[in-house]
C-alpha cells in the first residue's frame, strides 16, 4: 500500500465518525459507502462494493437502541474492506479483521467521549457568559480531534501493519478459512434478522415471503417448497382482507344501531 493511499483510507475512517456532528445523517459509515470509497482509493471498485454489501448485511440489524453502545461499523467495515482488498481475499477476511475492530473502536469512542466530558464543562460554562464562539471552539476542537485519532490509528494500521496483515492471512490454515467462509455466508442472515427482529409485525409476513422468494430463485425452476410458500402468503393476504373487511362491517353496524337507539 501506498503512503497516499494509506492516507486516503485514513480519512476515510475519520470521516465516518463526524457523521451526525457535523456530517449530518449522510450515511457514510455504512460499509457499503465506505466499501465504495476504499475500492475507488485502491483500484477495484466492483470488489469493494461487494465486500461492503455484505458487511452492510451482517451489520444492517445491529442498531444502538437507548444507552446501548452501537458498534463502529464506520472504522470496521473501512479497514475489513481495505484488508480484504489488499489480500485479494473475500468478505471472510473483511470479517476476520472488520468485526474485532468495530467492536475495539466502539470502546475507544467511549473513553473518548467520557474524556471530552471535561470539554463539555467548559462549554456549559461559556453558554452560561454568552460566548457562543468559545462554544463553538469547543465543539470544532473536540471533532479534530476525533478526526485526528481515528486517522492516525487507521493510517498506523494500513501503511505499518500491511505485511503483518498479509502474513496473519496467508498464514491461516485451510479449516479456519473454510470456517470463516461459512460464518461470512451466515452472518448476513443474523443481520437480517436482528432488524426483523425490531421492524417485523405479524402482518407483513406475508408480503416478506413473497419478497423472499423471487430473491432466493432467481436462476433456478421453483420448487414444491417454494411454490407452497407463495400459496400460504396468499391465503394469509385473502385472510388478512376479509378478516379487516368484517371488522369494518361490524363497526358500520354498530355505529347505525347507535344511531337508531339515538
Amino acid at each position: 500500500m501506498s503512503l497516499l493511499q494509506a492516507i486516503l483510507i485514513g480519512c476515510v475512517a475519520a470521516l465516518t465518525q463526524l457523521e451526525g456532528g457535523w456530517l449530518g445523517e449522510c450515511k457514510l459509515r455504512e460499509p457499503i459507502v465506505t466499501g465504495f470509497l476504499v475500492g475507488l482509493i485502491l483500484g477495484d471498485v466492483k470488489q469493494g462494493l461487494m465486500i461492503g454489501a455484505t458487511l452492510q448485511l451482517m451489520w444492517m440489524g445491529a442498531t444502538g437502541i437507548g444507552p446501548t453502545a452501537q458498534l463502529d461499523i464506520g472504522t470496521g467495515g473501512t479497514i475489513g474492506t481495505a484488508v480484504a482488498l489488499l489480500t485479494g481475499t473475500g468478505a471472510e477476511s473483511a470479517i476476520l479483521f472488520g468485526v474485532p475492530v468495530a467492536v475495539i473502536m466502539q470502546f475507544l469512542n467511549t473513553l473518548l467521549l467520557s474524556a471530552y466530558s471535561g470539554a463539555m464543562l467548559v462549554a456549559d460554562r461559556k453558554i452560561d457568559e454568552l460566548n457562543f464562539k468559545s462554544v463553538n471552539a469547543v465543539h470544532y476542537l473536540c471533532g479534530f480531534g476525533t478526526f485526528l485519532l481515528y486517522f492516525g490509528l487507521t493510517f498506523i494500521v494500513m501503511y505499518f501493519g500491511n505485511n503483518m496483515i498479509e502474513g496473519i492471512v496467508n498464514g491461516l490454515p485451510a479449516w479456519m478459512n473454510a470456517g470463516l467462509t461459512g460464518v461470512a455466508a451466515i452472518l448476513p442472515c443474523l443481520g437480517f434478522a436482528l432488524l426483523l427482529n425490531i421492524i417485523m409485525e405479524k402482518n407483513l409476513v406475508p408480503y416478506f415471503i413473497l419478497g423472499f422468494i423471487p430473491a432466493a430463485y432467481v436462476g433456478f425452476d421453483l420448487t414444491m417448497v417454494a411454490i407452497a410458500a407463495i400459496a400460504v402468503a396468499v391465503a394469509w393476504i385473502i385472510f388478512m382482507l376479509r378478516q379487516n373487511e368484517g371488522t369494518r362491517a361490524a363497526a358500520a353496524a354498530s355505529s347505525v344501531e347507535d344511531e337508531w337507539e339515538d
